[in-house]
């Protein structure tokens, strides 16, 4: 390969893509930088949602989920599976879910799970008619 032909090849691992860009002084960001972007960049796989789960394993999944909207709308299920599951498996498989979502860096997901929260406890109270997954009384 001619030295003219070297200089026109990408960089090895690049994928042919060009470098990314520094925000604020315009050239091209460390070899590291590039490579932390594109782990945050959500792929395919990362943004759609496997609808053949139950709900509950779906919801668990789903919660932890780095991408908010997958967070959001699977929190604003919660208080649906904890009637579903009722007062055991809400007890022990959501509870523990909610300290990260009360925390979550999203606003958003943060007042939905607050608002979640009151039929989880009410579900945990025993207050409701809910579901079948196995009462504590």
């Amino acid at each position: 390969m001619s030295v003219q032909q070297q200089q026109h090849q990408p960089p090895v691992g690049s994928g042919g893509a060009p470098p990314a860009i520094a925000a604020v002084g315009g050239g091209p960001l460390p070899p590291q930088q590039q490579q932390q972007q594109q782990q945050l960049q959500p792929r395919f796989e990362d943004l759609t949602i496997d609808d053949d789960l139950p709900i509950l394993p779906r919801l668990q999944r789903y919660v932890q989920s780095s991408i908010a909207l997958q967070r959001l709308v699977h929190v604003r299920m919660m208080g649906e599976v904890a009637l579903e599951v009722g007062q055991q498996l809400t007890a022990m498989e959501l509870v523990p879910l909610i300290p990260p979502l009360v925390t979550d860096s999203e606003s958003i997901i943060r007042q939905r799970a607050c608002v979640e929260l009151k039929i989880i406890c009410l579900v945990l109270m025993g207050v409701t008619g809910g579901g079948g997954g196995g009462g504590g009384s």
